[in-house]
């Protein structure tokens, strides 16, 4: 335990910048009990310190501190207990815990398991609920009740002898007893007891610091005392009342002359009789034989695996000497047992100090400790320590027997059997997070693998703090590992909150039906509040060649304050131009920062159409905002309008666009999509004039939407003689993701014979993007790729269809097998089966060998989880001729969502790229680009990247093969 030194004033500090969110009353208070709490050695213990003095249903534990201190009567200062701080509890004490259930209803009790006499004084419990403190005392007392024994209970004594009892006062604390005795006679005489009769002894300190003591009293009796009681009486702080204990006094009259003859005669008498009877106490003393009392695997046969335990055994109380006990094992799943020790007690020599090796046995798991033992009464005893090396693998539901041979065993042998049951306790590795920097409006994934169990029957459960979390965990699936054990793995999604900062997340794991917990924690430490950007604003509104023009963004609701702002002319950041970004400011209200920064500089003719764009980075990711300038008297596009705006595939669709403000009359203009000029369907309206002199167009495209279409982006782009670069817009047709239909499977020929080869095909039709993934299966085994067809093509109704074939030769056994088309479509995240039982001609197999399909002839997947492929992207490198060691980009376009709902990941291989992350929502609303920027290096000549995005509800990612110049 830590010493109590000047940490309470930073305690309170902490706790005041908390905010002051409980309403107090005039007085906060703290209760304790009154009179000394008195508690017995060993037990487990709690401390109540009740609080009072607050208005508010429940204490918000957020806003409360609890310091617990100890004043010992050895220690010359108080010493630190346990501490509640934020949330967090820190024992100084081992096993030393608080409730905070109970802290919320205001009792801050102190739990303490298997308390000492050491731990015996004045307990301090200090409360802080910010911003008032209090403190109360309570005194602890730790006893041991003593065992009281008194011998003999029965005294017979002739008149004038001597003999003395005994009162023993054993284990008791503290070290203040009171052993009296008192006299009871029939006649009511005096009842003292004469103190030169009384023999008290010192008491004797033992280990575990509790006192023995032994009070003694000689009697030498007259006949008029028999009849008498004698009481010891026993007096300690843990008793109620006196302790009272009696041994009643027989007194007789000594042998007299007259009796000598009589005696004589029935001594003689006896003498025959003793004759007579030693003859019979030797037969049963040494000839008599007797069968071994058993006593067989005593101690817990539910073991731990690779943690060593013992079974005892004892077989006493047998005569004649020579005994044979032999020990087996049969393993689960065994027919014979096997004999691991055999023991005879003709090889073992006597020994009365119990002290013998440990044995081998033939099996590497036991080693026996046995030797054998003469006793006073004229049998013999084998004790036994059976020493388990237990194995889950080998002992589990093993069967443990022992079978004894011994003359007076009427059945032979004697047998006696336990069953074994071995367990693995689950190991629980170090919780992991999917982030170093968690954000409160992004979720996180917290995972824990649990592994070395056995049974696989498992139960887990997550906590924050004491409680269980709403969020519903999930659990991979059970699986043995190569040692044999279990493992599995189990993840929790959560959305952090400010609430959350100093909390612990615990994964709790279990055996099915034990109550041994094994756990795992991790801590948040904090929170990082990704700056929110506003759009920029231009001034002048409508800005003019050689003339100044200032761009302004507003940067908010951000934490830590570190962030650095930067202004680029496309892809060249501005460095001439005159920058001026405000220091952070912070919010007192939310406790967060913001800031300003505007740029200056005058354009020039080139300027028009470029997007000036302001990043701020800030943890290592970067926040964008772009505008594009359009200068007066230069050409002027609006964005791409779609009608319907409900884009159907086969449907058609026009798209058109409006250019203005440009002088002279000659333009030109282009559709494209992706980098293919589009000549058919598209027209420019010949330019007119407005009253101003500039020039206005439209030019539109006419289409029909297609499963080719999807996810690809159509643009325009016009040229103008006032343009040193033609201007482009851009927009993605909204085509939503359509999963398969899927005909039943078709075999050609119907009924084949053995050894014909034989095709089996499957129509899917209506459905897009183009990727699918097809496997076929015989019965469970998947049939070689190679045989596989698929040819895909575009329907009227502007999705895709196909036949699937696969194709295989036929043999005896393919009978009445079921084969499987399994089509899964990652885009629609569905997967569908289909089913066929093949019937040879050959053969005539009745249809009750054939198992019905009848409900299993369609299966759809329910959503997969994160981790797996749900291919609703598609990433395209804009880097011509990628090279080891230059910048090359990869961009991808998330369609229906924007970059502040989402939460973006690149990976390259399995290893995430934290730099050169760029996310810009499209004008048009259609959804936002993501795109990466990075180096590769020579040995990724051939790598995988990989682009993840998450939402609330859904999550994507999509693959793409790097290959270097």
């Amino acid at each position: 335990m830590a010493r109590a030194g000047g940490c309470a004033g930073q305690r309170g500090l902490l706790l005041l910048g908390l905010g002051g969110v409980l309403q107090l009353a005039e007085t906060l208070q703290v209760l304790m009990g009154s009179t000394p709490q008195i508690v017995s050695l060993n037990d487990n213990i709690s401390i109540p310190c009740k609080i009072s003095g607050y208005n508010t249903a429940e204490l918000d534990i957020k806003n409360v501190g609890v310091t617990w201190y100890v004043k010992t009567p050895r220690a010359d200062q108080k010493e630190e207990v346990f501490t509640f701080l934020v949330g967090e509890h820190t024992p100084r004490r081992n096993g030393a815990s608080m409730s905070d259930s109970d802290l919320r209803r205001g009792n801050a009790a102190l739990s303490l398991p298997q308390i000492q006499f050491k731990e015996a004084g004045t307990y301090t419990c200090q409360v802080t609920v910010t911003p008032f403190d209090a403190q109360g005392t309570a005194v602890l007392e730790v006893v041991a009740q003593p065992t009281v024994s008194l011998s003999p209970k029965e005294v017979t004594i002739e008149s004038d002898k001597e003999k003395t009892l005994s009162c023993e006062v054993n284990k008791f604390y503290p070290n203040l007893v009171d052993i009296k005795w008192m006299k009871i006679s029939e006649n009511n005489q005096d009842s003292s007891v004469k103190a030169e009769d009384i023999c008290t002894g010192a008491s004797v300190e033992n280990e575990d610091g509790t006192f023995n003591v032994t009070s003694r009293l000689r009697l030498q009796p007259a006949l008029q005392d028999n009849g008498n009681v004698y009481r010891c009486i026993v007096s300690h702080k843990t008793f109620p009342a006196n302790l009272l204990l009696n041994s009643i006094l027989t007194v007789t009259a000594p042998r007299s002359d007259s009796s000598i003859l009589i005696g004589a005669i029935i001594g003689t008498i006896a003498a025959c009789i003793i004759v007579l009877g030693l003859g019979v106490f030797v037969y049963d003393k040494c000839f008599k034989k007797i069968p071994p009392t058993i006593m067989a695997f005593i101690g817990n046969v539910e073991m731990k695996h690779l943690e060593d335990t013992s079974l005892y055994c004892q077989f006493s109380g047998f005569r004649p000497k020579p005994i044979t006990i032999a020990f087996f094992l049969r393993k689960y799943l065994q027919e014979q047992k096997e004999k691991i020790y055999c023991w005879n007690s003709e090889k073992d020599d006597i020994q009365r100090d119990g002290e013998s090796a440990a044995l081998l046995s033939t099996s590497k798991n036991f080693q026996f400790q046995m030797h054998l033992k003469s006793l006073d009464n004229g049998t013999f005893e084998v004790p036994c320590i059976i020493h388990i090396s237990p194995n889950v693998h080998e002992l589990n539901k093993a069967e443990l027997s022992l079978e004894i041979i011994h003359e007076a065993l009427q059945q032979h042998p004697a047998i006696e059997m336990t069953a074994l049951k071995v367990i693995a306790i689950p190991v629980l590795d170090p919780i992991l997070c999917s982030t170093d920097v968690p954000r409160p409006d992004e979720p996180i994934t917290l995972t824990c693998r649990i592994h070395s169990f056995s049974p696989e029957t498992i139960e887990l459960a997550w906590y924050k703090d004491g409680d269980g979390v709403p969020e519903k965990p999930f659990i991979s699936d059970v699986v043995r590992g190569p040692d044999g054990l279990f493992f599995c793995t189990s993840s929790l999604i959560l959305h952090l909150g400010v609430e959350d900062i100093g909390r612990r997340f615990i994964c709790k794991a279990n055996l099915k039906g034990s109550h041994q917990h094994k756990e795992s924690s991790w801590k948040l430490e904090n929170l990082t509040f990704t700056p929110k950007v506003s759009n920029i604003v231009c001034e002048p509104s409508i800005p003019e060649s050689v003339k100044a023009v200032t761009l302004s963004c507003q940067v908010t609701d951000y934490h830590p304050a570190e962030c650095q702002v930067r202004w680029m002319r496309g892809f060249e950041e501005l460095t001439e131009a005159a920058i001026k970004t405000q220091d952070p400011q912070l919010d007192a209200a939310t406790n967060l920062y913001h800031r300003v920064s505007q740029v200056t500089f005058t354009p020039e003719p080139e300027d028009h159409a470029v997007e000036f764009t302001i990043e701020v980075i800030h943890c290592n990711r970067t926040t964008k905002k772009s505008y594009p300038l359009m200068l007066k008297d230069f050409p002027r596009i609006t964005s791409i309008v779609l009608s319907p705006n409900d884009v159907e595939y086969g449907k058609p669709l026009s798209l058109t666009c409006e250019i203005k403000d440009f002088y002279p009359k000659d333009i030109q203009v282009q559709w494209f999509q992706e980098n293919d000029v589009i000549k058919e369907g598209s027209s420019v309206q010949e330019p007119k004039q407005d009253t101003s002199g500039l020039f206005y167009t439209s030019s539109g495209l006419q289409l029909i939407p297609s499963a080719r279409d999807y996810g690809r982006k159509i643009g325009v782009k016009v040229m103008h003689k006032t343009l040193t670069k033609p201007i482009t817009k851009n927009v993605y047709l909204k085509l939503p993701a359509k999963s398969p239909a899927v005909s039943e499977i078709r075999a050609t020929p119907a009924s084949p014979k053995v050894n014909e080869t034989v095709c089996l095909e499957v129509s899917i039709s209506d459905f897009a993007p183009e990727n699918i993934k097809v496997a076929w299966y015989k019965e469970w085994s998947e049939l070689p790729k190679d045989n596989h067809n698929i040819d895909t093509q575009i329907g009227k109704n502007g999705l895709w269809f196909s036949t699937l074939k696969t194709q295989f030769t036929t043999n005896a056994s393919d009978n009445g097998k079921m084969f499987r088309c399994e089509i899964i479509h990652p885009a629609t995240n569905s997967c569908t089966e289909k089913r066929f039982i093949l019937k040879l001609n050959d053969f005539s197999t009745s249809t009750r060998d054939i198992p019905s399909l009848t409900g299993y002839q369609n299966h759809t997947l329910s959503p997969r989880p994160i981790s797996q492929e749900i291919n609703t992207l598609k990433i395209e490198c804009i880097t011509r001729n990628p090279k080891a060691g230059e910048d090359v980009t990869l961009r991808c376009f998330v369609h229906g969502w924007t970059m502040e709902s989402t939460f973006v990941s690149w990976f390259k291989g399995k290893y995430p790229i934290e730099d050169g992350i760029e996310n810009t929502d499209c004008e048009d609303e259609s959804g936002f680009i993501t795109s990466v920027t990075f180096k590769p290096e020579e040995q990724d000549k051939e790598c995988k990247i990989r682009c993840e995005v998450f939402t609330e509800e859904e999550s994507f990612e999509d693959s793409y093969i790097l290959k270097l110049a």
